[in-house]
């Protein structure tokens, strides 16, 4: 293959995998348990500059259903808690003292999921499934683009060259396809474990993540 038909193949290749990492961004937004992708969308306001939350904030897991977010400046705490607010209403929040002996306080912002009674459940599936629709539709269309944009080139090539070429880029397509798949059903999935944890009575409470930590206050400032 010369470098041009590389180039195309790596094109083909690497706009398939966009239309992958969006629909996995936004999977990642419908949060049932804590996905770390979903703080990523957050945008903090300071003064009159925007920071992305990374650049204002560290965040941890203690559990599946749990962010432990720690200010890495406690006066943006306010901030922080509306910039993540605008993008995820439905997280449970409250903040907490963590004392150290030292006699050292540190205020951290804590994060629940909320459950997923019958109607979230529904709504999670159906929006997820709309936007696996949406992505399949770009995978389809890009791969169909890119057959017609590179016709006149393969009809340079001998008949082996050019079905190894169309070998490729359908490989590539029906790959990107089966991943969006399976990040479908994996969120599907995740989605009925939310649902049945909720009707076992399971709940996600900040104490019972916490329930085993003393250096934690349980009472809320907020």
């Amino acid at each position: 293959m010369d470098n041009y038909i590389i180039a195309e193949i790596n094109e083909f290749s690497q706009k398939e995998n966009g239309y992958l990492a969006l629909f996995c961004v936004r999977l990642g937004n419908f949060c049932v348990k804590a996905d770390p992708q979903a703080m990523l969308s957050a945008t903090i306001h300071l003064e009159s500059a925007e920071y992305n939350f990374e650049d204002v904030a560290d965040a941890t897991r203690p559990n599946d259903y749990t962010f432990d977010v720690t200010p890495k400046n406690e006066n943006n705490l306010s901030a922080i808690i509306q910039g993540v607010a605008e993008v995820h209403p439905e997280f449970k929040v409250s903040v907490k003292i963590k004392e150290y002996d030292e006699g050292f306080e540190e205020r951290h912002i804590i994060y629940t999921m909320p459950e997923v009674n019958k109607e979230r459940r529904d709504l999670l599936n159906e929006v997820c499934k709309t936007f696996h629709k949406e992505c399949v539709a770009k995978l389809d269309w890009a791969y169909g683009k890119r057959l017609a944009d590179t016709a006149q080139l393969l009809a340079r090539l001998s008949v082996q060259e050019a079905d190894n070429v169309k070998k490729v880029f359908e490989k590539t397509y029906h790959d990107a396809k089966e991943n969006a798949e399976k990040l479908l059903n994996a969120k599907l999935q995740e989605i009925e474990e939310g649902y049945q944890r909720y009707l076992a009575g399971k709940d996600n409470t900040w104490e019972n993540s916490y329930k085993d930590d003393t250096e934690f206050d349980v009472s809320s400032l907020i």
